[in-house]
């Protein structure tokens, strides 16, 4: 019960939007809404058991909440540019709520195994109740393309590398395509330094080449996301995801630019020194856990980096809804 309650105080402080509405009328709108909605919550449901079950850092549940809500909306996107069917839509929007709902419960290069896993258990729950997304009845056909678009968002530029090179399955179908394409979509900007900052074998990574380049740990980790960033318009598969990519890209590595050309790494460093040092006194003078003051200083230091990455992208002009998707 306690893990459930933290599990909450993470997720729930500003809840997870429903994607954006693209072109609908009302009724259907809400018909949408409601639809997303009822996956959602049984993608929700499962992250609070598993979370029970083996607790993550709160920055790692706040990055994937991040990522889910953008990946949503990029699907819902391309839907519309790709004019899916109805029956095809809906299967890439239930594909792409639940394709990392295996995240918090198996490694990263086995996620959608247990995403498909969990997959299935909303679509048989669907089919034993009749219940429909936006009117449509999932079929076992409408439900396997479901579970293969899943099983097929894989082919990340950095997970192969980290499969030793061997790829995972392909997108064959168009549902595949936009749900992998939107996955893509949604790695580039600054999402995946939120993830590398959560792992102390990376810290220690990025730590060692700022020793060798002469420069900071900071920088490292958000040069090494950048290695793989832009190489993501070549990656997607669709036309509206390249045009897409390669805009997004090119503003993200706008902003790194920025920051580095501007020191904001170096002074970010110091400021969250002193700022870390006051969160440690104050946390032990409430006789805080040393865990939960160190998930206090994580989060700071996420909301202070956020900062900045909006300062810089506003400094270059670029639009506020852009800045959204490419931070933390």
């Amino acid at each position: 019960m306690e893990q459930q309650r933290e599990y909450k105080k993470i997720v729930e402080p500003d809840k997870e939007k429903t994607a954006d509405i693209f072109d609908l009328d009302q009724e259907r709108q809400e018909r949408r809404e409601k639809s997303i909605n009822n996956v959602i919550n049984f993608r929700e449901k499962q992250y609070e058991k598993d979370f029970s079950e083996n607790p993550v850092s709160g920055d790692m549940l706040l990055n994937l909440k991040t990522h889910n809500s953008i990946v949503l909306n990029d699907a819902i996107d391309l839907i519309g540019k790709e004019k899916l069917s109805s029956e095809d839509s809906a299967a890439v929007i239930i594909a792409t709520i639940m394709h990392d709902s295996g995240k918090l419960s198996s490694d990263l290069l086995s996620h959608h195994k247990k995403g498909v896993e969990y997959a299935k258990g909303l679509i048989e729950k669907m089919q034993k109740e009749k219940s429909k997304f936006e009117g449509i009845e999932i079929t076992q056909e409408l439900g396997q393309k479901i579970l293969q678009a899943i099983e097929r968002h894989m082919n990340h530029p950095f997970l192969v590398v980290k499969n030793g090179g061997e790829r995972f399955p392909e997108p064959e179908n168009k549902v595949d395509r936009v749900v992998y394409d939107a996955d893509m979509l949604a790695n580039i900007g600054f999402k995946n330094v939120g993830f590398r900052l959560a792992s102390e074998e990376y810290l220690r990574e990025d730590s060692q080449k700022a020793i060798e380049n002469g420069t900071n740990a900071l920088e490292e980790t958000f040069a090494n996301v950048m290695q793989g960033v832009v190489k993501l318009d070549s990656v997607v598969l669709t036309s509206p995801a390249q045009k897409i990519a390669k805009e997004r890209i090119e503003d993200t590595k706008r902003i790194f630019n920025y920051l580095k050309e501007n020191k904001v790494f170096e002074s970010l460093l110091l400021e969250q020194n002193i700022v870390n040092e006051k969160i440690r006194k104050s946390g032990k003078k409430l006789n805080l856990d040393d865990k939960i003051i160190e998930e206090m200083i994580k989060k700071e230091n996420i909301i202070k980096l956020n900062g900045e990455i909006r300062k810089a992208g506003m400094a270059l002009g670029i639009d506020s809804k852009i800045i959204d998707k490419l931070m933390m």
